[in-house]
């Protein structure tokens, strides 16, 4: 355990120090603070567009990462002979694989996290899409601002210690963008403590709403200017942010609750309303790019056993390409009696199951359930993958 944490901890930091990666998270972020100002072009609702953009950007990130890193960390040791160095010492090869891919997927985890981060914060800036509309200076300040104060640190650093700049950024960056994160869930644009909650106009509250446990804590009543809620006075339906969108399920229960057909429209307005905050959506959907983005780093140590760099690349690049869109080219053949599809289909890593943008568009929630299969699917895939990877390697001569 000793030796595979040694392993996996030195690789990531060979990882983060690599200028690579330095330049695809910089470059990623710099992408995602621009995202605002240049997907307001849409006829339609331009934040959707942001969010797309934000969710395809933080799997191109996995994608390049992935791939150049891994080949930074295997391929390039190899090559050099500084493998022999460890592999010469009582490490067995499948312990040295599998630490190299620990260390991989956590450099990979904290570029992602950090990106998922400021995408999450462009999501609070929104698109501007009329004149009318003024910058969120909360979210400047907090998200670019702070970005330029850890490359200015990031400077001096390297000035008077020697530290490399692009890692001492990313550790500083780190941190940094968390607190800016915590402080932008408190704070509203005003920089006045935000209230998190979706209200939906009722007129006069039903008297069967009223009842003590019929709501199940889903909403609350709330009465006029924040007073309490009683039958037969004007109120309002509050649901907390924090609890996320009101599911389907919990949406037929409320339509049940009062059998009127007021109370049925405003049960439907506020559960669309909710789900006009997606935050909680886009962190389930960046959970799964997540699994994806596992999934090419063992494609990428595996090829980079025996590949360099930009063969690595193309085999990862055609393997996602397939995998998006296997259910289009390999399962409709299947079902139509080819045998190669059947048996290739369950060969071929299925990115459509991570890729919820379709969910997204049509305001559907990305069951915890089905996030926990499609991790797992990811999980048993990564297995099968490293497997071969440390199969490829005891073969692999590295004098």
């Amino acid at each position: 355990m000793n030796q595979l944490w040694a392993i996996a901890k030195n690789t990531f930091l060979q990882s983060i120090r690599q200028p690579v990666y330095g330049i695809i998270v910089l470059v990623t972020l710099g992408g995602i603070a621009l995202a605002p100002s240049m997907t307001g072009w849409t006829l339609d609702d331009d934040n959707k567009m942001l969010r797309d953009v934000g969710l395809s950007t933080l799997l191109i990130q996995g994608l390049f990462l992935a791939c150049f890193v891994a080949s930074g960390i295997l391929d390039s040791e190899i090559e050099d002979k500084t493998v022999l160095t460890v592999v010469a010492k009582p490490i067995s090869r499948p312990v040295f694989i599998f630490g190299k891919y620990v260390g991989l997927f956590g450099a990979l985890l904290s570029a992602h996290y950090l990106a998922l981060v400021a995408f999450l914060m462009s999501m609070r800036h929104g698109v501007l899409q009329t004149a009318a509309e003024s910058s969120d200076v909360t979210v400047l300040i907090l998200g670019p601002g702070v970005m330029v104060l850890c490359m200015i640190f990031a400077g001096v650093l390297n000035f008077v210690y020697g530290w490399r700049f692009l890692p001492a950024m990313f550790t500083l960056a780190l941190p940094a963008l968390t607190i800016g994160g915590i402080i932008l869930l408190v704070v509203d644009r005003d920089f006045k403590f935000a209230v998190y909650e979706t209200t939906q106009d009722i007129g006069i509250i039903p008297q069967a709403a009223v009842q003590p446990g019929v709501l199940k804590d889903i909403v609350t009543l709330r009465g006029r200017d924040n007073e309490m809620a009683f039958a037969g006075h004007e109120g309002q339906l509050v649901r907390s942010n924090w609890k996320g969108p009101i599911s389907d399920e919990d949406r037929a229960y409320l339509l049940t609750v009062v059998d009127d057909v007021q109370w049925r429209k405003n049960i439907n307005f506020l559960t669309k309303s909710t789900r006009k905050v997606e935050g909680f959506e886009v962190i389930k959907a960046s959970a799964l790019i997540l699994g994806a983005i596992a999934m090419m780093g063992a494609t990428a140590l595996a090829a980079a056993t025996r590949f360099s760099v930009v063969p690595t690349f193309l085999i990862n690049m055609i393997i996602v390409m397939v995998g998006l869109s296997s259910d289009q080219l390999i399962k409709t053949q299947a079902e139509n009696g080819a045998k190669w599809a059947e048996y290739l289909y369950p060969l071929v890593p299925n990115f459509q199951f991570f890729w919820m943008i379709d969910a997204l568009e049509e305001s559907r929630l990305i069951p915890l359930g089905y996030i926990a299969n499609s991790l797992g699917y990811a999980a048993l895939f990564v297995v099968a993958l490293l497997l071969l990877a440390m199969s490829l390697f005891e073969t692999r001569e590295v004098g």
